[in-house]
């Protein structure tokens, strides 16, 4: 995939920040230095999925901390990357609020993306490539109800491949803690990191 440093620049501060309380200064600032050309390894030799994929992201997203996983060579012990996942989620807080589930106009801002991929991943952009993303809307509780499923996930199949997918069950717990920042609960059954057929995702509003 194309290189992209976005990520890795908007959370270096709150990742850094966890490392600083757990290992120090000097080790922290260690880390991400090494990190920082981790990832674009990551990056650049993760699977293709498009460039212009709407879901890239969420790859590009979870690959940041992985980085700091493999660049300590696993010695950050996996709770403490899950807890800079978590920070840097509150880092961004301000950006997840401005949905509010509670209401019409916010549940379809939350699936739009997802509809947006849907609509793209066609049988040409599954040849193209065939280990992108799987979505589906099998399950559906009621009609209009905020609710999807990932059958083929590439972070998961990725981080298996780099020997860290004991990372992946952590990352899916923060789900969670994303959905709330947007004023909402996710009811889920199973996550494909923790042996499932599928991540579902079932979203109400908090207030609901």
């Amino acid at each position: 995939m194309k290189y992209n440093g976005f990520y890795f620049w908007l959370f270096k501060r709150p990742m850094k920040k966890v490392l600083i309380e757990k290992y120090g200064k000097v080790y922290a600032s260690d880390i991400i230095r090494k990190s920082k050309g981790v990832y674009r390894d990551l990056v650049e030799n993760m699977d293709d999925i498009g460039n212009d994929n709407p879901m890239a992201y969420n790859e590009m997203f979870a690959l940041v901390f992985v980085a700091p996983y493999l660049a300590s060579e696993k010695e950050i012990a996996p709770e403490t990357i899950q807890e800079m996942m978590r920070r840097s989620l509150y880092y961004v807080k301000w950006f997840f609020s401005l949905t509010n589930l509670n209401t019409r106009r916010g549940k379809e801002a939350n699936k739009k993306n997802i509809v947006k991929y849907y609509k793209w991943y066609t049988e040409e952009k599954e040849k193209l490539y065939p280990t992108s993303f799987k979505v589906d809307f099998v399950g559906e509780p009621y009609e209009g109800a905020c609710y999807y499923r990932i059958t083929r996930c590439p972070i998961c199949t990725y981080t298996k491949k780099l020997g860290v997918d004991e990372l992946m069950p952590l990352f899916c717990e923060l789900d969670e803690l994303m959905i709330s920042l947007q004023h909402g609960v996710l009811h889920r059954k199973g996550t494909i990191a923790n042996g499932a057929d599928y991540c579902d995702y079932f979203i109400t509003g908090d207030k609901e």
